[in-house]
């Protein structure tokens, strides 16, 4: 997968908060470099129709032909079903065979109510113009506007050489729609920013990511997509603790030692 690597982990120690950061060498997940977003939104109503239809096992061939044959998204052409397809292919995979989205399937069908944020932290992680755009409003209370206009400058500040003034326009239009989709915003002429609601499985999920990038202890945690979900450093453990509580991963905290671990997903940080 192209892309750059994602996370530098490292455990909290004495109370002392060590950050991760985007572009370490180590882990394993990379951040996908696709730029969907230019030119379509993250769809994630269609995800919602989809993941509905489709048995929790099915394969991609099963995905593709829902879309495309069985038109189970009502689109009135063969060519918009198959570009509806290929634009849900490249932001979710869509493959059971890859860790991330495995785990997004598990953690989608115990908690529907999460399904915009769960949906919206792998297309976060797949998408490098989605992540460009969270710079307009990662930092906003909620209550603060966001234009169109906040959101192309944060994606021209980081491509604005790549694109042109068209499509960085629409680059704003569609990052303002996908960031309403999973919750950050809210509103359509005039949009403003919202808290989200980290549910326990949401928290699982995030930290899953973290542990597929290569985090480890508090650092699955201590990572970019704890402000997708608006988690403050000093809410990692409480997080994780709300999570295990929920039996979504297995949480060991002893003096200054953490342990994740996720035995329903095969897998230890």
């Amino acid at each position: 997968m192209a892309g750059e690597r994602l996370v530098k982990s490292r455990q909290r120690v004495a109370g002392k908060s060590e950050t991760a950061e985007f572009g370490d060498v180590g882990g394993t997940c990379v951040l996908g470099s696709l730029r969907t977003t230019a030119s379509h939104t993250i769809g994630i109503p269609h995800l919602v129709e989809l993941l509905r239809e489709a048995p929790p096992d099915a394969s991609v061939e099963q995905y593709r032909e829902l879309v495309v044959e069985d038109n189970i998204l009502g689109r009135p052409t063969r060519a918009g079903r198959q570009r509806s397809f290929r634009h849900l292919r490249e932001l979710y995979l869509l493959d059971s065979a890859r860790p991330e989205f495995a785990a997004l399937r598990h953690f989608w069908d115990i908690d529907p109510s999460s399904h915009p944020l769960l949906a919206g932290l792998l297309a976060f992680t797949r998408d490098e113009v989605l992540r460009a755009s969270f710079a307009a409003i990662a930092d906003l209370p909620a209550g603060s506007g966001v234009t169109s206009a906040d959101l192309t400058a944060a994606v021209a500040a980081q491509f604005g050489n790549e694109m042109s003034e068209s499509t960085l326009g629409k680059t704003g239009r569609n990052t303002g729609a996908c960031w309403t989709q999973t919750g950050h915003l809210v509103g359509r002429a005039k949009k403003v920013r919202t808290e989200v609601e980290a549910r326990p499985a949401v928290i699982a999920y995030a930290a899953y990511l973290g542990h597929v990038a290569g985090g480890s202890g508090l650092g699955v945690l201590d990572n970019p997509w704890s402000k997708i979900l608006g988690l403050a450093p000093g809410r990692i453990v409480e997080a994780l603790r709300d999570a295990h509580n929920q039996g979504h991963l297995n949480l060991l905290v002893a003096g200054n030692v953490v342990d994740v671990s996720f035995p329903a997903l095969g897998g230890a940080a």
